[in-house]
C-alpha cells in the first residue's frame, strides 16, 4: 500500500490540526440524526442488501461479470487474537524498509514493510500505517517535520520492535509488492497506533482523524464495495483459507452512514465496536461492522454518544474498509473443511467526519 505500486488517496490542503474540531462540530449536531430522520435505518427489510442478497434484473440486463476471487491465508490463532479487541498488539515485529512521508495528494501517511514470527499467514508481510503524518508533529516535537519522521523510520529499519494498532484485513496487494516498504500483503497494522522500540513507546492514536480528507474511492464505488463483497472461509487445521470476491477494491471513502447505538459496547480494552449500516439510497441500506481505535477522537467521540438518548446516530464520515475478523472466526468456526458464508463480512475502521461535514 504505497504510493509507489497504487496512489489512494486525494486529500485537499488542511491546516495542522483540524481533526478535534470537525468532529466536536458534527458529531453531537449535525451528524447526529435520530431514526425519524432515517426512518428505513436500521429496520428489517426486504431492500436491505447484505452479501447474501439476491439481485433481481430484467431479461435485457445483462449478467454481471464475476469479480475475480482472491484468496488468501491467516492463522485460526491471529484471528483468534483480533477478534478479542479492536485493537492488538504484535511483537517481534522487524521492520524492512519504509516509504517517504506521503504527500497529500496521496494519503498523507509513512508506510512500513515488516515480518513477523507472529504471524504466518499467506502471504505473511505486513505493512504498518500511521495516519495523518504529513500534517503532524512527529510525538513530542512542536510543529510537523517530514525529516522528524524519516529519521524515526529509518531509526527503526532493520529493527525488531512491538507494535500495536488495528489489524486491516484487505487483499488490496496480495502480489507484486517489490519494495522493502510493501510486501505481499492481506494485513496491516492500520491505523498503527503506537511503536515500542528500546524500550519507547511512541503514541500516534491522537492523529487518527479525518480532518477534511474526502476519501480516494468514489461513491458508487464504494457502495458497490459495501454491498456487493462476498467472502467464504474453508478452516484447514489451524488456518483459514479465506475467498474474497469484490470487484474494484477500494480503501479509504466517505460514506453515509447510520450507527445502532444499541449495539456500542467496549471491547473491554478502550475501543469500541458497533452495528450499522451505509446507506445506498432512501430505502436500501448494506449491513457493515464499524470500529474505532482506542485513543483516537473520534473513539471518545462515540463514548460520550452512547450514553446519549435515541437510537440510531446518523453521520456522514471517512472510513477505511476492512474485513471483520469476528465475522471471519465465526465462519472458520463453523467450517469443517468446506467454505462457509460469511455474514456481514465488512467492517469500517471510523476515522471521524471529514471537516466542514
Amino acid at each position: 500500500m504505497s504510493p509507489e505500486s497504487e496512489p489512494k488517496t486525494k486529500r485537499a490542503t488542511r491546516s495542522k490540526r483540524p481533526g478535534n474540531d470537525a468532529l466536536r462540530n458534527s458529531l453531537p449536531g449535525i451528524a447526529l440524526v435520530l431514526a425519524s430522520v432515517l426512518p428505513s435505518a436500521l429496520s428489517p427489510s426486504p431492500a436491505v442488501v447484505g452479501p447474501q442478497a439476491v439481485v433481481t434484473s430484467s431479461s435485457k440486463t445483462k449478467p454481471a461479470k464475476a469479480a475475480a476471487e482472491k484468496l488468501f491465508t491467516i492463522p485460526i490463532n491471529n484471528l483468534r487474537d483480533w477478534a478479542n479487541t479492536v485493537v492488538v498488539t504484535v511483537d517481534g515485529v522487524r521492520i524492512e524498509g519504509h516509504s517517504n512521508v506521503h504527500p497529500l495528494a496521496s494519503d498523507c501517511e509513512l508506510h512500513f514493510g515488516a515480518h513477523s514470527t507472529n504471524f504466518q499467514g499467506d502471504p505473511d508481510g505486513f505493512v504498518l500505517e500511521p495516519m495523518n503524518v504529513c500534517v503532524q508533529p512527529f510525538p513530542g516535537k512542536t510543529g510537523q517535520s517530514n525529516a522528524d519522521w524519516l529519521a524515526f523510520a529509518n531509526q527503526i529499519t532493520g529493527t525488531v520492535v512491538i507494535v500495536s494498532g488495528v489489524p486491516r484485513i484487505w487483499p488490496e496487494h496480495l502480489v507484486g509488492g517489490n519494495e522493502a516498504s510493501n510486501p505481499n500483503h492481506a494485513v496491516e497494522i492500520h491505523p498503527l497506533t503506537t511503536v515500542t522500540t528500546g524500550g519507547k513507546t511512541i503514541d500516534f492514536a491522537p492523529n487518527i482523524f479525518a480532518g477534511d480528507f474526502p476519501g480516494g474511492v468514489g461513491e458508487a464505488t464504494a457502495l458497490k464495495i459495501a454491498q456487493q463483497t462476498t467472502v467464504t472461509v474453508t478452516r484447514i487445521g489451524d488456518s483459514a483459507d479465506i475467498s474474497f470476491r469484490a470487484g474494484t477494491i477500494g480503501n479509504f471513502t466517505v460514506l453515509n452512514i447510520v450507527i445502532d447505538k444499541t449495539t456500542i459496547a467496549s471491547d473491554g480494552a478502550g475501543s469500541f465496536r458497533m452495528d450499522g449500516e451505509v446507506v445506498i439510497d432512501d430505502s436500501t441500506n448494506a449491513p457493515v461492522h464499524i470500529v474505532t481505535a482506542k485513543g483516537s477522537p473520534i473513539n471518545t467521540e462515540i463514548g460520550k454518544l452512547k450514553g446519549k438518548h435515541g437510537k440510531n446516530i446518523s453521520m456522514q464520515a471517512l472510513v477505511l474498509f476492512s474485513l471483520s475478523p469476528e465475522a471471519l472466526l465465526d465462519a472458520a468456526n463453523k467450517s469443517q473443511g468446506t467454505p462457509v458464508a460469511v455474514e456481514n463480512p465488512i467492517q469500517l475502521i471510523l476515522y471521524g467526519a471529514p471537516e466542514g461535514n
